[in-house]
Formats: C-alpha cells, sequence, structure tokens
C-alpha cells in the first residue's frame, strides 16, 4: 500500500509527519510513503498578520488542494490551524495523542511574565495571545511576529523582542523545550482550539484512506477536540478570533472551557460546561450558548443566534477507538 502525505515544509510540519509515518508503518505491514511538501500562501507571505490575510486556514489550503487533485492521500495538519468547519468534500478521520496545550514564554531576560518590566515588547501572531497578556498586562507592547519557529527566535536572539510567546508542544517537538522560561497557566492563557493536536484529513470519498487510519485515531482526544471545535463553530469564531477552549476528561465526565477576550484585552468572559463524553459536540454548542448570553457577539462582533448550526466539524469513522470517538459522525458523513 502506498500512502501519499500533504505536508507543509516547515521544521516542525516535517517533524510532525515523520510521527504520523512512524504511526503508520507500525500499523501498515510493508506500507510505501511519499511526502509531498507544500509551500502554503500562509507560509510565502511574512510581512502581515494573519487576521490581515484571511486565517490560519492559507496554511491548509494548499493541502487540500493537493488532496482534491489527486496528488496526496492524506494531509497532515497542527489541529490550531484548521478553520473549526471544513468544507463537504474533507473529513478528519483521525488525531493522535494530544501534547501539551500551554503556550510558553521564551525569552533571553526575563523568567515570567510578571517578570517582565513596563512596555516590554512582546512577539506573537496571536490575536488570541495577544488579547490574553493585555487582560493581564496592559502594560506590555505586543507586536506581530510572524515567520517558522526558527525565526522567530533569531528575532528574539537579536534583539527584536524582549520575549515571545510560542506553544509548548512545537517547542518540545523540535527539541527546543530548554528554550522556555514560563509555561503560562490555563487561567492566564487558554489555549487555542485543539492546540497541542496533529490531525490527519483526506477526502470524505476517500473510504479507503478513513479505514486505514481508525487505528491511528486517540478516541479521547478526539472527544475532546470535538467539544472545542463545535464551541467555535456555534460562536462562527475563527482561528484568528480572541477566542480559547480546552475540553478535558475528568472523574465527573467531559469538562470544556471557553474565554472570549476583547481585542484590546480589557473584557473577558468564561463559561465552563460538564457532561457525558458521548454529548461533546452538544457540550461545545452549550458553551458558545452561554457566551453569546454573556456578550460574545460584543466581542467577536457576530451576530447573535439561539441555534447552533450543525457542522460539517470533524468526522468519526464507525469503529474508531471507543464509543467516545464513535459517537461524533458529522451529519454528512455515510
Amino acid at each position: 500500500m502506498k500512502i501519499r502525505i500533504a505536508t507543509r515544509a516547515s521544521k516542525l510540519a516535517m517533524v510532525q509527519t515523520r510521527q504520523i509515518m512512524a504511526e503508520l508503518e507500525a500499523i501498515i505491514p510493508g506500507v510505501e510513503i511519499e511526502l509531498v511538501e507544500i509551500i502554503t500562501t500562509g507560509d510565502q507571505i511574512q510581512d502581515r498578520s494573519l487576521a490581515e490575510l484571511g486565517g490560519k486556514g492559507l496554511f491548509i489550503k494548499g493541502l487540500e488542494e493537493a488532496l482534491l487533485a489527486g496528488r496526496a492521500d492524506i494531509a497532515m495538519h497542527s489541529l490550531k490551524d484548521v478553520p473549526p468547519s471544513l468544507d463537504k468534500e474533507f473529513c478528519i478521520p483521525a488525531v493522535l495523542k494530544r501534547h501539551s496545550p500551554h503556550d510558553a514564554l521564551v525569552s533571553s531576560k526575563y523568567s515570567s511574565i510578571d517578570e517582565l518590566p513596563a512596555g516590554a515588547v512582546i512577539g506573537t501572531s496571536s490575536v488570541r495571545r495577544k488579547a490574553a497578556l493585555l487582560h493581564m498586562r496592559p502594560d506590555l507592547d505586543i507586536r506581530m511576529v510572524r515567520g517558522n519557529v526558527d525565526t522567530r527566535l533569531r528575532k528574539l536572539d537579536e534583539g527584536e523582542y524582549d520575549a515571545l510567546i510560542l506553544a509548548e508542544a512545537g517547542l518540545v517537538r523540535l527539541g527546543l523545550g530548554d528554550r522556555i522560561r514560563e509555561r503560562l497557566p490555563l487561567s492566564v492563557c487558554m489555549p487555542s482550539v485543539g492546540q497541542g493536536v496533529i490531525a490527519i484529513e483526506c477526502l470524505s470519498t476517500r473510504e479507503d484512506m478513513i479505514e486505514a487510519l481508525k487505528p491511528l485515531n486517540d478516541a479521547e482526544t478526539f472527544a475532546r477536540i470535538t467539544a472545542e471545535r463545535a464551541m467555535n463553530h456555534a460562536l462562527k469564531a475563527s482561528c484568528t478570533s480572541p477566542v480559547g477552549s480546552f475540553a478535558e476528561i475528568t472523574e465527573s465526565g467531559l469538562k470544556i472551557t471557553g474565554v472570549i477576550w476583547s481585542l484590546d484585552g480589557r473584557h473577558r468572559i468564561q463559561t465552563e460546561q460538564l457532561g457525558k463524553l458521548e454529548d461533546a459536540e452538544l457540550l461545545g454548542q452549550m458553551a458558545a450558548s452561554d457566551l453569546r448570553r454573556q456578550g460574545s457577539a460584543d466581542l467577536l462582533k457576530t451576530p447573535v443566534t439561539d441555534t447552533a448550526p450543525s457542522s460539517h466539524v470533524i468526522y468519526a469513522p464507525d469503529g474508531a477507538g471507543d464509543a467516545s470517538a464513535a459517537a461524533f459522525v458529522s451529519p454528512t458523513a455515510k
């Protein structure tokens, strides 16, 4: 069997793709794997913010085009880069076990957010991280920084920034965990939807791939990100909205925490919802409903609706792990 994997060409993307390769080789004896490297629009344009360019979906469009053209069988994504609603042609049949969801402070000068002096220049390309930091420290100077992790670290080391905020999972996967000075608690910086999760996408019609990928799917991670993505979809929030969420499995069931900030960080609303594992999508919609009740439309500048629409959030093939994964079948899935 031959599987062609579409992937971005960045160092982090290649590290994550090699993890998928190893997983595939472990479950499919004799599998032949070919990498299809894609330079996405998001990779090409580095002098403007993602919000200005249209969001993180720019990082997946080129990979999806390769799937549609038949040049690749599956695509590898950092799930936080994937919009909460997929076009009907695509599905996410498998996600790997989640790594750390935390954001991290990287600095050559300071050991914590509290230690940063007033006016310290902090680099991030994330609207969410900027809003969270300003809510905690309105005296900080938050500036855009684009580029891959190595590029951002070089700019930090050259003195353009006093500190950076980066995803802990990405730094650790790159062997750069020693650059982390502080792991930001979720109470300060609620992570992006799906942060720390590697996702595999394919065409909804590729039943052969969906079947082959079943063993790779981590059922608990799948349930958690189903709730998170359902919340964002119901809010009509994008990857560039000042929204954070995190779902976790507790002794009482599945708990999702959702946070929305105003862009300037002055205002913050939060919800916590607890329910059954098999009701993950409903739980995410309940979180969105509570946030709308608290005024999310004013913060996100989106219309208020009482009913969360059905979504093509993700597609869980029957039998993918246990019930916590198999329950979340998109309405359009076969």
